[in-house]
């Protein structure tokens, strides 16, 4: 069985037809712990205290901190502190559970 040659309009056509975008580096959902949830992390040793995460997202975006929340990340945990700023600006610092390492500032 022999192929058809493709016209070369509609090679050029097929060259324009859109294809479907796939995010390289899409993180996985965030979703947040309960407060009893969150209690069992640190009571297994899972994560760093909620303290020691407050003063890690405090050196990379300095300002006061207004939020901390323990969630997950596909398996892993995450902190993600809000922090107030100085000049008014809000900025949102995603911590590793485990290590405290920041991950992401926005």
């Amino acid at each position: 069985m022999s192929m058809m040659p493709v016209e070369p309009i509609f090679a050029i056509a097929l060259a324009f037809l859109p294809l479907p975008v796939v995010p390289i580096d899409d993180p996985a959902p965030i979703s947040c712990l309960s407060a009893e949830e969150m209690r069992a992390a640190l009571a297994e040793g899972h994560v760093i205290q909620p303290a020691e995460a407050s003063r890690h997202a405090r050196e990379a975006a300095p300002g006061e901190v207004v939020r901390i929340r323990l969630c997950r990340q596909g398996e892993e945990f995450v902190y993600v502190v809000t922090t107030l700023r100085r000049n008014g600006r809000v900025a949102r610092v995603t911590l590793e559970g485990q290590s405290g390492k920041v991950a992401a500032i926005r």
